[in-house]
């Protein structure tokens, strides 16, 4: 009789656990910086985006929602074969011109596998 009194307090424990995501830690990477500097016109994501492609094994295997709490919304993302998706991240605001750009790949079970820097093609 006790152990089903307590099946709902672990049952929610272990759901609350399960469920929440972090951010990866990325040595010498300011994320506030990163995601206030396409609204600020800075130069910060041009200036850092290196650190992420450094430091790369600390990213690897992250889910979309920890890279989502790590770099904020994505500028635009795209579906492609076999369930993968990018993420693409502007390195400068869209007043100068956006052409470079951060590109993450995750596989068809939502994690990272690459993280690449790009000159952002024009659109079709």
């Amino acid at each position: 009789m006790k152990t089903r009194a307590y099946f709902p307090a672990f049952l929610l424990v272990s759901l609350l656990l399960t469920s929440c995501y972090r951010a990866p830690e990325v040595p010498g990477f300011d994320a506030d910086k990163w995601k206030a500097s396409i609204e600020n016109c800075d130069n910060y994501r041009f200036e850092s985006y290196q650190i992420l492609i450094d430091h790369f094994e600390l990213i690897k295997g992250a889910t979309q929602n920890e890279i989502q709490l790590l770099l904020g919304p994505e500028t635009q993302h795209s579906l492609y074969l076999r369930n993968q998706k990018f993420f693409f991240y502007d390195l400068s605001c869209p007043e100068k011109g956006a052409t470079e750009r951060l590109r993450i790949r995750f596989d068809a079970l939502g994690h990272v596998r690459e993280v690449l820097w790009e000159i952002k093609s024009e659109e079709p």
